[in-house]
């Protein structure tokens, strides 16, 4: 680590040579990242208009007398919806196999309001207990945990399986891999990647599955078996590797919380660019499949162990990959480059956490971190992210007291606080590549802007400058403001702005 922090001399400044194949690497992130966000838009609006319909008839309150039993039989009948059809793509010359598409995307609709309904988490922390309670599964979790309300998670972890395992059985299973199962699959993965995170998030910094000091055999067994599923079955399912994001968080970006050496680090790029920010999904992306950032910053630390379980982690996926391509290589190909890909959702969490950096002190937490506020416990802590990457250690029912405490300054709390109701990760993204910096401010509070939205817009303008690299000029600036408009026309707010509540 350096021992510099001071970079403001470097906002906007190239620092040595360029690199050669800059702009070939800013092409093919760009054509990756366009993918993604148009496949993201592609499921959205087709999953989002059929379940608007079905609401209609299914109303809410119906789904939610028996939320489960919706989530598992809309689950099943999704993977039976994609055997609908004898051949790998549907005849669009047939009547018939239109018909079948259209009641695929009407079943997903039907789920995926499911989902949201059976994983929905109450705002405040009064409510997260009453709701652990309202439920048998999670009341017996809540019994054998050392933080009762860690049973919250449960209701994440089942909801994920239920889920991601029976379009993970059509998928792996040769003979029933179809293009509804590609749809399917990858619409319950998309799905599924933001609450995975929120648990996997905290299960990393302080194991939700460890037993109670007291818990007689049967609890521990029980336990023993859900840490085991979740880090090793449920991961690869959700197209995860075994302990890379524990390793990659905790030993490195921890460590350097957002400096020029962490292996996810937004200084060197344009945050208000959608080529720079291509270029940082791809490089996630690369090292998502591949560790090449991770595995030489742990051989420079020494982090041996570390590193022993890292490349094991990596290995076990790539023997998963390899099995299942033997018998079944579209299912392994699709796998492969839905974690490529997931580089984009790596960077958009980066972005939306420490897309503002102080140049003045790089590591100061306040100045490169960003807050959320909405729910009382902030997504099960995920959104006080300040207070977290101060404390990481702390229970995460315990951010929000340094929220408040920090909060109660008169010009409010050091660090950026947005307001998450407003903002979500996505439409920060899309704010950013369009460069409104208005709307970002008016969402938003920091100590050194006090309430004036015009100095919290300048502040904005000046924090998402790339530091140690230059801004793009000329052709290549016109065409990247174009690109922006359109990304962030693209990228949709979440699931619940289209009433799919």
């Amino acid at each position: 680590m350096t021992d510099v922090t001071d970079y403001s001399a470097h906002i906007g400044q190239a620092q040595g040579s360029s690199f050669p194949l800059r702009v070939l690497v800013t092409t093919i992130g760009a054509i990756c990242s366009g993918i993604f966000i148009g496949v993201c838009w592609y499921f959205y609006w087709f999953i989002a208009i059929p379940a608007v319909i079905t609401s209609y008839i299914i109303p809410r309150k119906l789904i939610e007398r028996a939320s489960l039993a919706w989530l598992i039989s809309t689950s099943i009948g999704v993977a039976f919806l994609t055997q609908t059809i004898d051949t790998f793509f549907p005849n669009y010359l047939n009547p018939r196999d239109i018909l079948l598409e259209i009641a695929l995307w009407f079943g997903l609709g039907l789920f995926v309001r499911a989902y949201l309904v059976y994983t929905e988490l109450p705002e405040t922390f009064e409510g997260l207990r009453a709701s652990i309670a309202s439920r048998r599964i999670e009341r017996w979790f809540s019994k054998v945990l050392p933080n009762s309300i860690d049973a919250i998670f449960v209701r994440i972890w089942l909801g994920n399986s239920i889920a991601i395992i029976p379009v993970s059985v059509v998928l792996f299973l040769p003979w029933t891999v179809n293009y509804f199962v590609v749809l399917a699959y990858s619409a319950v993965l998309l799905l599924i990647q933001f609450p995975n995170e929120t648990i996997d998030h905290n299960h990393i910094h302080y194991r939700i599955f460890n037993p109670k000091p007291d818990a007689p055999p049967f609890e521990r067994n029980v336990l023993r078996a859900c840490r085991f599923y979740f880090e090793n079955v449920l991961c690869i399912l959700s197209a995860r590797i075994p302990d890379f994001y524990r390793i990659q968080h905790v030993y490195v970006h921890h460590v350097e919380d957002n400096g020029p050496d962490d292996s996810q680090t937004t200084m060197p790029y344009d945050r208000t660019s959608f080529f720079d920010f291509s270029r940082h999904a791809l490089r996630q992306g690369l090292d998502l499949v591949s560790g090449f950032i991770v595995i030489p910053y742990l051989r420079r630390r020494g982090k041996s162990r570390q590193l022993r379980e890292f490349l094991r982690g990596i290995a076990i996926w790539y023997a998963f990959l390899i099995v299942l391509a033997i018998f079944n290589p579209i299912a392994s190909a699709l796998i492969f480059f839905s974690r490529l890909l997931g580089g984009n959702i790596q960077s958009i969490i980066a972005f939306y956490q420490h897309g503002v950096i102080d140049a003045s002190d790089v590591y100061n937490v306040h100045g490169n971190t960003m807050d959320y506020h909405h729910t009382d416990h902030g997504n099960l802590g995920d959104d006080y992210h300040v207070e977290h990457h101060l404390k990481p250690a702390r229970h995460w029912s315990k951010y929000y007291e340094e929220f408040q405490r920090e909060s109660a300054h008169e010009h409010g709390h050091q660090s950026f606080v947005m307001k998450k109701d407003m903002v979500t990760p996505l439409a920060f993204a899309g704010a950013l590549w369009k460069k409104d910096y208005d709307a970002i401010a008016r969402y938003t509070q920091i100590r050194a802007g006090g309430n004036d939205p015009s100095k919290i817009a300048e502040l904005v303008r000046a924090r998402t400058r790339p530091i140690g690299e230059a801004e793009l000029t000329g052709l290549p600036a016109r065409l990247d403001a174009i690109a922006g408009r359109i990304a962030g026309w693209a990228v949709v707010t979440s699931f619940a702005s289209c009433g799919l509540n």
